[in-house]
Order: structure tokens, then sequence, then C-alpha cells
């Protein structure tokens, strides 16, 4: 099962006194806790110590220290107080000031390529050729991906998946604002990330 994202709640604070906290679950979230269960499992994504720091100085991460498990989780806060600089750190597209994010034990960080073959993201805006098919980039980024044998075939059911096989063979330019969104969804889910981040 995909492992879904990151619920992290913003106190709604001075933005230089912002700080996140986690919140798992989220509408319609079900946990069953097994009371004979000796020892949790560890946590899927353990973030210690994060700091960013951008030139001014801005600090937009002041020590975040956060561990999700597996289940669905959202990013919630006001606008400054570092949710895009944290999911770009997890995403492994922006490199921290210090401290440490772990994805089942592999340090996005130091080593981001190890990592992105297990996770999918969706940011809030995202660039496309308009010229080229959907199933032509969704391949070419299946590609990049890494994903060899079967990729056409895994292409193919993810278009079915966000219900754009109909509409496979068109230029992304000529997709709704709507269609994109799901476009950018598939390719959030090539190769069935063990983490799916939504920003």
């Amino acid at each position: 099962p995909v492992r879904v994202g990151v619920q992290v709640a913003v106190q709604a604070q001075p933005p230089d006194r912002a700080h996140l906290e986690i919140r798992p679950g989220g509408v319609g979230s079900k946990r069953k806790v097994n009371p004979h269960s000796p020892v949790p499992a560890p946590a899927m994504l353990q973030i210690q110590g994060l700091v960013k720091v951008y030139p001014g100085p801005v600090s937009a991460l002041k020590g975040v220290d956060l561990q999700v498990g597996e289940g669905m989780f959202g990013l919630l806060g006001p606008n400054g107080a570092g949710k895009s600089t944290l999911m770009k750190v997890i995403a492994g597209l922006l490199e921290p000031t210090s401290g440490e994010v772990l994805l089942d034990g592999i340090d996005i960080t130091a080593k981001p390529a190890k990592v992105w073959e297990r996770l999918g993201y969706l940011p809030q805006d995202f660039g496309f050729y308009p010229n080229v098919t959907a199933r032509a980039m969704l391949d070419y980024l299946a590609a990049l991906k890494g994903i060899g044998r079967g990729r056409r075939k895994h292409v193919a059911e993810i278009l079915e998946r966000v219900n754009l096989s109909g509409v496979a063979r068109r230029k992304l330019g000529t997709f709704s604002g709507g269609m994109r969104q799901r476009f950018g969804i598939a390719q959030a889910l090539l190769g069935s990330p063990d983490l799916l981040k939504k920003k």
C-alpha cells in the first residue's frame, strides 16, 4: 500500500515562533491498535533537528523533529510557516542547513537518488511540455524514475487509474486544469511509491 504524505499542523503563532506539529489521521481515518503488540513499528519518515536558513537570513525551518509512520497525513499551516520548504527537503529537492531526514533509514539529504524511486511528489504547480502527449510524457517520466521492465503497461494502468486513458494521445497543452491535476497525480503514482506527497 502507498504510504501517503505528512499531516503536519503548523501552530498559528507569529512567524518567528511558528513550529510544526505532527497530526496523524485525517478525514475518515481509522486506526486499529493491537493492545498485545509489543513494540510499535519504527517510523517510516524520521526528521531530526531540521533547519533551513535562506540568505537574508530567513529561517524557514527551526529544528523540526517529526516521526511519521504508515497512514495518511496532511500538511497544514499559515503562509510562511515553512510548509513548502519542508516538502522540498523531504523530496530531496532542497538541501537543509542542518538536520537529518530519513526514509526507512535512508538519508534523503545524503542520497536523494536512492529515495526518488520510492517517492511520489505532486507540487502545487508543476511544469509540463504542452506539445507532448500525456502517454509520451508519463512514459518519459517513468524512464527518468528508472522504471524499465513493463513500463508501458505500468503507464497505461496509471492513466486508467486517474481516468485519463481516453485522452492519453492528446497533447498536455489541451488539457483542462482538472485534467492537468490528474496528470500530476499520475506522475506521482509512477513506480508505486512508498511515500506519496502532495503540496
